[in-house]
Formats: structure tokens, sequence, C-alpha cells
């Protein structure tokens, strides 16, 4: 049985089975989504992909990183960004029930 739930969203709509009903996306992938829609509400990505400066880029990230450790589903302190290159950026937590994520 789910701990955690709710409903999937692919490209800002729901996603729909072959009857037409809204999938459902379930604990690791329920936390990532959560995840994933915090930090685009968050403001701080089209400020990341403007930036020049690498210190200001920094704090950014740093930001990013604490509003991923306010998740209570987060442990603290294992939240990690870095650039997997070409403008991709990798981000790895642990949570408590479910282990590393990778978004």
């Amino acid at each position: 049985m789910a701990i955690y739930s709710d409903l999937l969203i692919t490209h800002d709509d729901l996603t729909l089975d072959a009857d037409g009903l809204p999938q459902l996306v379930t604990d690791r992938d329920c936390i990532a989504q959560d995840i994933r829609h915090a930090i685009r509400e968050s403001g701080y990505l089209p400020p990341m992909i403007a930036e020049r400066s690498r210190e200001r880029r920094q704090l950014l990230i740093q930001k990013i990183i604490l509003l991923v450790e306010d998740d209570r589903r987060i442990r603290p302190g294992t939240v990690s960004m870095e650039s997997g290159g070409s403008g991709i950026w990798n981000l790895l937590a642990e949570t408590y029930e479910f282990g590393t994520l990778s978004l």
C-alpha cells in the first residue's frame, strides 16, 4: 500500500490512462513530482539559466537545495545538485522511506 499518492502530471496536464481516467503516482515518484513542482514554482530556475556569474548561480543552487530540504520526506543534509553538462542539472536527495531520488 502506498504511503504517498497524487495525480500524475505530464507537460502541465493530467496524465490519463486508456480509459480516460487520471493516473496516480505513488511514493518515490510522488515525492519526485512534488519536488519538481516546488522548484518550478519557486522562480529560481529562470534566473539560474540566465545567470553568468558563478557565485550568483551557486547562491541560486543553494536556495534550491534549501527548498528541497524543507520537504519533510527528505533527509536534511543529503541534497546535492551538480551540472551534468549542456545546461542539464542533476539533483540527488535521500528520502526517509524510499532511498535516493535522482532528478
